[in-house]
């Protein structure tokens, strides 16, 4: 009888052990809060951005291609719980004339994470900018809750480290928003977001030419760099 005890001792001893080990692992993989990567989209009250903008402007009516400098300010000025419950920011965006320029406020946007997912709010045009956590090769439909098409953008780098005008970012992950060049037809567009900062870089390229192999030709459209400068939260 002594014998059978400890046999079956043993055997819940060791049946405790393989659930904790279970246990374990599977803890290992599940992300916890902190994991899903929430920071990479700061949305608090009173956060501040200011992008220096590098913008081209094709124009083949005139021949003529502008190149000029502005700032761009974007700052939470507002939070609230909308009809879902979910709390959500009013972004009050800035843009001034040249690099010195005064700020004039140009529009409001509102901003939102929910569902694993971050919301933008433009003139009543709701668009997804990234998901959680921001994994390397995840893809979704930007437009999911708008009537435009699909537009599909995935997360193509997660690095380490990246140098973005004369400051060091950590954990950046780089989001493609659009890809396409068929010689008279560009249009690309990259949004590149780092812990704690939020988006530090993007960059959007649209235009369009009548001719093909034709280096000499403007195109028609435009090139714009955002560059963040400055960040406070």
């Amino acid at each position: 009888m002594k014998k059978r005890y400890v046999h079956s001792v043993f055997a819940s001893l060791f049946f405790i052990f393989i659930i904790g080990e279970i246990g374990c692992k599977r803890n290992e993989v599940e992300p916890t809060v902190s994991d899903f990567g929430y920071d990479y989209y700061p949305i608090d009250l009173g956060t501040t951005w200011e992008y220096q903008v590098d913008s081209i402007q094709f124009k083949p009516f005139d021949s003529r291609i502008d190149t000029f400098q502005f700032m761009v300010k974007h700052i939470v000025v507002d939070t609230f719980i909308d009809a879902t419950g979910v709390k959500s920011s009013i972004i009050n965006v800035y843009h001034s004339d040249s690099i010195g320029g005064s700020y004039k406020l140009n529009r409001s946007v509102t901003k939102r994470v929910f569902d694993y997912r971050a919301e933008v709010t433009d003139t009543n045009f709701k668009v997804i900018s990234l998901v959680f956590p921001p994994n390397k090769l995840k893809y979704w439909d930007a437009n999911a809750f708008n009537t435009n098409p699909t537009l599909e953008y995935e997360i193509i780098d997660n690095l380490e480290t990246e140098t973005i005008g004369s400051n060091e970012y950590n954990d950046v992950v780089h989001v493609v928003q659009q890809d396409e060049d068929f010689r008279t037809i560009k249009n690309y567009g990259i949004e590149k977001y780092s812990k704690h900062f939020g988006m530090i870089y993007a960059r959007q390229i649209s235009w369009t030419k009548e001719r093909l192999n034709d280096t000499a030709e403007i195109p028609d459209g435009y090139d714009y760099t955002y560059t963040l400068k400055s960040f406070k939260r």
